[in-house]
């Protein structure tokens, strides 16, 4: 393939990445506005249940506090590591360490978890966050998806294709320089920044740092030569 046909390729393949991202973000938005609606009606009926007899059964001061707690979500989970969330420890109420699961009759499933302990008590809090911050991810995901279209919408796609063309042309990885040597490129930073957005050029870190092709890609090449 020459660098018209790859980069017409590349044309019509990112259009239908973007129109993908549209679609997947906008579905996604409204996904976690739903969820959003769905945890405001919690946090309304728990206001109710929990603090209703001291402040009143007012349906607007129970309403401000769900509107309240929703965009305090988005901000907790800004500061929030998905990996804090995730570790858990829990304390036994045996003399083994060792987390057992059994079977009481009449009873069902038990384990011998104390579920008194500081850390299974912080640990129970740490899922019950983790689901609470279910709506805000979705929320940010569907954004992150519509930035993405945006970005490839705007896309310098005759510089891209030059890139992929010199990438399927040396069968190799290739370092920056190399790249800019083989394309002729006179602002090279934009251009690599814009190639993230490229399923399947890979970016490798390894000395000296450049761009490949994945063997996906390499092969969709192919076919479409």
């Amino acid at each position: 393939m020459n660098e018209d046909q790859i980069t017409e390729w590349l044309c019509q393949r990112l259009k239908t990445q973007a129109r993908l991202n549209v679609l997947g973000g906008v579905a996604t938005l409204l996904g976690g506005l739903a969820i959003l609606a769905a945890t405001w009606g919690l946090t309304y009926l728990v206001s109710l249940v929990a603090i209703g007899p001291w402040l009143g059964y007012r349906h607007w001061i129970h309403s401000a506090i769900g509107l309240f707690f929703v965009p305090a979500l988005f901000w907790g989970n800004a500061r929030t590591s998905r990996e804090y969330l995730s570790e858990y420890s829990v304390s036994v109420g045996t003399v083994s360490d060792t987390v057992v699961s059994f079977y009481l009759p009449g009873v069902g499933m038990a384990s011998n978890v104390n579920p008194l302990a500081p850390d299974t008590i912080h640990s129970g809090a740490k899922m019950i966050t983790d689901v609470l911050y279910t709506g805000p991810r979705v929320v940010v995901a569907g954004f992150r998806a519509l930035r993405k279209a945006r970005r490839i919408r705007q896309m310098d796609v005759a510089s891209c294709g030059a890139v992929v063309t010199a990438l399927w042309a040396a069968k190799r990885r290739l370092s920056f320089q190399e790249i800019v040597d083989a394309t002729g490129l006179t602002d090279p930073g934009p251009i690599f920044s814009q190639i993230r957005d490229i399923e399947g050029v890979l970016f490798l870190q390894r000395e000296p740092a450049g761009l490949a092709l994945s063997q996906e890609l390499r092969q969709e090449l192919t076919q479409t030569a």
